[in-house]
């Protein structure tokens, strides 16, 4: 019998990754697997990304990168737990994602599963019962104390390797004390600087957007969801307008069909703040470097971070970042070098920075140089790319 073509291209390959995200709408962990699967790629090693069935963007820019993907109807987003009936389904589709999982390793040959997210326990079961190695990668900061007794047993025995996303995200899991799993290899995500970069040409944007050009653009960029603390952003739109009428503040991001109340709660605040003409929603772009470039100041108001890969991206373009005080975000933006870190649902301390960036644009100029410097040394994909591959060759030994 003669080899075939599937046998050649094997042989030809270092490792398989699955790597599996619960949930399949476009997001910083998507563009993390994304960015690195394009460039392990040229190492030779192969990446094969899961997500639950829904939203089809992330699927469709897999596609335009050559980059093997699957959407599974047993493998479930995880549910509000509040929703009594999603939480029954998806109890109900965990042993037939734990068979269906299990089924794609074996048909893939898959050397190594990537799973992504604390509650993603049915796909590292699926992985111990088909015999792969598994990295199990923490990208959250919620502190799950009432799951921790069940959680942190599989997170010792499970996975033949831990990621975390942040250095935070270690110490919520596993504290400051020695264990298995203090060795955690820290993760952060990457920032393609080739593409996040100053001098893009904005003024096409600009006119898109009916901005003046002595307007000032202060933006944010995230999909609407309350962890990103959109209200404090928009309360502290009200200060600034108050000192300076020219500053609008751009919105990129997109409605989630599952926070639409939240949508209809920022929509009555923006009217009740009387900031309806200051505020520019939008929506889902493509286009983020060029947006990036369009703003002054990019702020992050998030209330729960890991690790936002945004952040990066804006100091990657020079903006000069101002951030919340929370999760791993201290650990990308220096206070007073790269941005200004403000504590969280503070709407008052963001419109000071901004005020204070307006008003000293020589320094909010070197802030956006010291950012893009820290962007390129430290988190470039290259460099994120390197730290995985090191990883998956670290399983495969163990």
């Amino acid at each position: 019998m003669g080899v075939s073509i599937m046998d050649n291209e094997r042989k030809q390959i270092k490792a398989i990754i699955l790597n599996v995200i619960p949930d399949e709408r476009l997001g910083g962990p998507q563009q993390r697997v994304l960015q690195v699967a394009r460039k392990l790629k040229e190492a030779g090693i192969k990446t094969i990304v899961v997500t639950p069935r829904g939203d089809k963007t992330f699927a469709r820019i897999l596609n335009d990168g050559d980059i093997a993907h699957f959407q599974l109807r047993s493998f479930r987003r995880l549910p509000n737990p509040s929703n009594l009936p999603d939480v029954i389904v998806w109890f109900l589709y965990f042993f037939p994602c734990v068979f269906t999982v299990i089924r794609l390793i074996w048909k893939h040959k898959v050397d190594i599963v990537h799973v992504n997210g604390a509650l993603n326990v049915q796909v590292s079961l699926a992985t111990k019962l088909s015999g792969a190695k598994l990295v199990w990668h923490l990208n959250d900061v919620r502190n799950p104390k009432l799951l921790k007794p069940i959680l942190l047993p599989l997170l010792y025995f499970l996975p033949n390797r831990v990621a975390t996303a942040s250095e935070v995200v270690h110490r919520n899991y596993f504290g400051e004390g020695k264990n298995s799993a203090n060795n955690a290899t820290i993760l952060y995500p990457p920032v393609d600087t080739t593409k996040f970069h100053p001098g893009y040409n904005v003024e096409g944007i600009r006119n898109e957007l009916r901005l003046k050009e002595h307007d000032k653009i202060v933006g944010t960029v995230g999909n609407i969801n309350p962890f990103k603390g959109y209200e404090y952003f928009f309360s502290a739109a009200r200060f600034v307008k108050e000192a300076f009428p020219e500053v609008k503040f751009l919105v990129v991001g997109k409605r989630l069909e599952t926070k639409e109340k939240y949508w209809q709660r920022l929509h009555t605040l923006i009217v009740d703040l009387e900031i309806e003409d200051d505020i520019i929603l939008a929506g889902y772009r493509a286009d983020i470097p060029e947006i990036m470039n369009a703003m002054d100041i990019f702020v992050l108001a998030s209330v729960l971070e890991a690790a936002p890969i945004v952040v990066l991206e804006a100091m990657a373009c020079s903006r000069p970042v101002i951030a919340t005080r929370v999760g791993g975000v201290p650990e990308l933006v220096i206070d007073g070098e790269t941005g200004i870190l403000v504590p969280p649902k503070q709407p008052e301390a963001i419109a000071k920075a901004v005020l204070y960036l307006i008003n000293h644009p020589q320094e909010a100029k070197e802030m956006g140089f010291n950012g893009r410097k820290r962007a390129v040394d430290y988190f470039g994909v290259e460099r994120c790319a390197q730290k995985h591959e090191e990883l998956y060759s670290s399983c495969l030994r163990s």
